[in-house]
């Protein structure tokens, strides 16, 4: 079995009692899986694309697979899997360490959403020194991003002045922090909303740092979108419109939420959803300037990000195709002619 077929055969399940009717509509659908990283709000879009079914319209039989301990990058690799919705990091260490066959078409935040909380008896930065902050898998974005803010923002060198104990999944922080085991933790929303929750101190905010970053894309390997240029289109629209309804329909993406980060509180999925809507791109064309930001933030950790070229990382044409368009305007303006706004 395939590494795609069994995760499908994990995430997606069985839909094999849903009626001869509906099983002839969907054998006419183009069958598309999107894989993703992670569970926080940054991927309502996604979800909502998929549960409401957003890729119909356009042909699409549209799925999402959670790449869990496997690199998204890996599923691009298999074949089988044509787009990937993930932090930009894969896509630009690779071309940093010069496999420029990645390309990023989508970026629907450019916010990190993320903060370094600390044990109560750490009040100052300062007072990390000596200490271990629990960060995510090497070379991933909680670890990569974490580098950059003590060395950039608060003047402290990574595995000098400060431990980092790369622990894998978010959650996991927090018995670490609560057994001593770590003094700190690099934590994305939601955990940055439980870890104020639990009372555990905030010592800095990377977005009110200033940090930006391609926090979110659509990334795919760079011949898709030329030679597939029509599904790529059709994969972006369904995307545009996951945002919009994100954005305008709290009660279908508090229940989408609700579906995906299951065990979570209604406070906090409540946050979760302020929070990505707030930041979620309304147009999510990919920029150039926060790409070439990306790599000097990346060039913390590798220098030759300063020789990396940033044009090669991104392929915007399907992305300002849309925008240009009109697509995008008519999706907000209905809305705006409904709501009177």
């Amino acid at each position: 079995m395939t590494l795609v077929k069994s995760l499908i055969a994990l995430t997606v399940g069985c839909a094999s009692l849903l009626g001869a009717t509906f099983c002839l509509a969907a054998a006419a659908l183009e069958p598309v899986t999107i894989g993703y990283s992670t569970f926080s709000g940054a991927y309502l879009p996604l979800w909502i694309a998929v549960e409401e079914h957003l890729g119909r319209k356009y042909g699409l039989d549209l799925k999402a697979i959670y790449a869990g301990r496997i690199r998204p990058q890996q599923l691009l690799a298999s074949g089988e899997v044509p787009f990937v919705m993930a932090s930009g990091t894969g896509a630009l260490t690779s071309h940093i360490l010069g496999v420029k066959d990645q390309v990023i078409i989508m970026t629907t935040m450019n916010k990190v959403n993320s903060a370094i909380f600390s044990r109560g008896d750490i009040k100052t930065a300062e007072e990390l020194r000596g200490k271990t902050i629990a960060t995510g898998r090497p070379g991933a974005f909680g670890d990569m991003m974490v580098r950059y803010v003590l060395r950039a923002k608060l003047g402290l060198v990574p595995d000098r002045d400060v431990k980092l104990l790369a622990i894998g999944e978010a959650q996991l922080a927090f018995p670490a922090l609560e057994r001593g085991i770590v003094q700190a933790a690099s934590l994305t929303i939601p955990f940055t909303l439980i870890a104020k929750k639990m009372g555990y101190r905030e010592l800095i905010d990377y977005d009110k740092a200033g940090v930006v970053y391609p926090y979110n894309t659509i990334t795919t390997l760079r011949p898709t979108p030329i030679k597939n240029g029509d599904l790529t289109e059709k994969i972006l629209k369904a995307m545009i419109e996951g945002i919009y309804i994100s954005k305008t329909d709290k009660e279908k993406s508090l229940a989408v939420l609700k579906k995906y980060m299951k065990g979570t509180s209604d406070d906090i999925l409540e946050e979760t959803y302020q929070y990505a809507k707030s930041v979620v791109e309304e147009v999510p064309t990919p920029s150039l300037e926060i790409t070439k930001t990306a790599l000097e933030i990346l060039s913390y950790q590798y220098p030759q990000a300063n020789e990396t070229d940033p044009n090669l990382i991104l392929d915007t044409s399907i992305m300002k195709r849309i925008e240009q368009s009109g697509f995008i305007r008519a999706l907000y303006k209905k809305c705006r002619l409904i709501t009177g706004a």
